[in-house]
């Protein structure tokens, strides 16, 4: 006995937008109670690792010898390292909703996060070099930790959905004042 064949009036594009709508409505269904936005499918957690490193500066200059090797041994991690070092529950649940994120976002994300990770080398290299010179090191720490701070807002603002896609254009405006911003307390 045949089968007869299956008539398809469906588009391929059109089955595979259903699975990709069915794969989000199936990860956002485990999302909540875990610290993954529910839209974004991003989790602000990743940056925690920028925000130890501004603790660091902030705390380097009370006692370089005790820190100074902390700070030749920060590194950046990539999301899903990070996630995979971690010792969260939901830690590959992360990783696959990082991967099913929004384009657009993800995009907005990963470039914001490219700004902080190149802010950061720059910073552990600059102050590196004050380690010696304790007024040195106090005002590159200082403005460091500022800057840091900017490129962490920015990255945490996207990965909670403060700025959307249809946001008129603001997010290039944004991007713009980040930038703006970082210059001027590069400057201090």
């Amino acid at each position: 006995m045949t089968r007869p064949e299956i008539q398809e009036d469906v588009s391929r594009d059109a089955i595979a937008a259903a699975f990709q709508n069915a794969m989000a409505s199936h990860l956002r269904s485990h999302v909540p109670g875990t610290n993954i936005n529910e839209q974004t499918f991003l989790a602000s957690d990743y940056l925690n690792q920028f925000h130890e490193l501004v603790m660091l500066l902030e705390a380097l200059p009370v006692d370089p010898s005790a820190f100074g090797p902390d700070l030749h041994r920060w590194q950046a991690v990539d999301y899903e390292e990070h996630f995979n070092r971690s010792a969260l529950d939901n830690k590959d649940l992360a990783i696959a909703a990082y991967r099913r994120a929004p384009e657009k976002v993800r995009e907005q994300f990963d470039s914001a996060v490219a700004r902080l990770q190149a802010e950061a080398l720059r910073v552990v290299a600059a102050v590196g070099q004050t380690l010696d010179n304790q007024n040195d090191l106090t005002m590159t720490c200082s403005g460091a930790a500022s800057r840091l701070r900017v490129l962490i807002d920015d990255a945490n603002a996207i990965a909670n959905g403060y700025v959307s896609d249809g946001d008129g254009g603001q997010g290039a405006k944004r991007g713009q004042i980040t930038i703006d911003t970082l210059f001027r307390l590069r400057k201090r």
